[in-house]
């Protein structure tokens, strides 16, 4: 297999990893090796390619984002290229 853009790269990592569970972007920003104005940038593209996440008040002041809806992409496929 081709090796991957690495934009994509991280944005279908970062469905795996809400798939998993709900994330701040503290979290993700750390679990992707990246900045959180990246992973701001990559939940709005994201969303911008039909994926439903949901920015859900926990707490105080603590926000995760929530997966509701794959949008495009098969979660299937990402999860089982992610094994």
């Amino acid at each position: 297999m081709p090796p991957m853009n690495p934009k994509m790269d991280k944005s279908l990592r970062l469905l795996a990893a809400l798939d998993r569970r709900p994330q701040s972007s503290h979290e993700l920003a750390s679990n992707l090796a990246t900045s959180r104005p990246t992973v701001i940038r990559l939940v709005e593209d994201l969303r911008g390619m039909g994926c439903q996440i949901e920015a859900v008040r926990e707490g105080r002041a603590d926000w995760a984002y929530h997966l509701r809806d794959w949008g495009l992409f098969n979660a299937e496929r990402v999860l089982r290229h992610f094994e």
